[in-house]
C-alpha cells in the first residue's frame, strides 16, 4: 500500500467520523472505531510489505542467473510478486493511474475486512443491514483516497514549480515531497 502513515490515521478517523453521521452506524467510541480501521489498514500493509520482501528474497538467491541470462530484474520481480499473490490470494494495492494508490478491488477487499471487523466491536451498533454499511465504507473510502489523490498531485505541482528541475526519485524530491505533504495534511488538521 503506497498511502503514508499520517494519511492512513487521518483515513481511519475520517471513515469512523462519516459512518457514525450517516446514521447506518451507532458509535460509541469512534476513537476505538477509528483505532480498528486504522490497524486493519497497517495489517493489509505489512501483509504487502512482507510478500514484496519474499519476492526480494527469493530474486537474491537467482540474482545471478537474472544477470547472466539478461533478464530484466524488475520484469522478474512483477512475474514473481504476480504468482506469489495468486498464491496467497492476495489482491494488489496499487491502482491503475485513473485509480489513485489502491486499486477498486483492494478497497473493496478492504471494505469487506472493515465491516467485519466493526460488527465485531462491542462499541458498534449496526443501523442498517451489514452490506449497506460496506458499502458506505467503501464510498467514503473512495471519496478520501480522491481527496489523497488530489493531495498527491498538488504536492508534486509544487515540486514540479521549483525554479530549478529536481529530479522525481532523488533526495531532494523525496525531502521536499514529505515536507510539502506535511503542510498539506496540516490543512486537514492532521499534525
Amino acid at each position: 500500500m503506497a498511502l503514508p502513515k499520517e494519511f492512513l490515521g487521518y483515513l481511519a478517523r475520517e471513515v469512523a467520523e462519516r459512518l457514525d453521521k450517516s446514521g447506518k452506524v451507532k458509535i460509541q467510541d469512534k476513537a476505538v472505531v477509528a483505532a480498528k480501521i486504522q490497524q486493519a489498514l497497517l495489517d493489509d500493509a505489512a501483509r504487502e510489505d512482507q510478500l514484496n520482501q519474499e519476492v526480494r528474497d527469493y530474486l537474491a538467491k537467482y540474482n545471478e542467473q537474472i544477470r547472466r541470462d539478461g533478464i530484466s530484474y524488475q520484469e522478474m520481480h512483477q512475474m514473481v510478486k504476480r504468482e506469489l499473490m495468486k498464491k496467497y490470494r492476495m489482491i494488489p494495492s496499487a491502482g491503475k493511474r485513473d485509480e489513485g494508490k489502491l486499486s477498486r478491488d483492494k478497497t473493496i477487499e478492504l471494505s469487506h475486512r472493515l465491516i467485519n471487523e466493526l460488527a465485531a466491536i462491542p462499541q458498534v451498533e449496526l443501523a442498517d443491514e451489514k452490506n449497506e454499511v460496506r458499502l458506505e465504507i467503501l464510498r467514503d473510502m473512495q471519496a478520501l483516497l480522491r481527496q489523497e489523490s488530489a493531495i498527491d498531485e498538488a504536492v508534486r505541482q509544487k515540486i514540479r514549480s521549483q525554479k530549478r528541475d529536481i529530479a522525481d526519485g532523488s533526495g531532494e524530491w523525496d525531502i521536499l515531497f514529505r515536507k510539502y505533504y506535511s503542510e498539506e495534511m496540516r490543512k486537514l488538521g492532521v499534525s
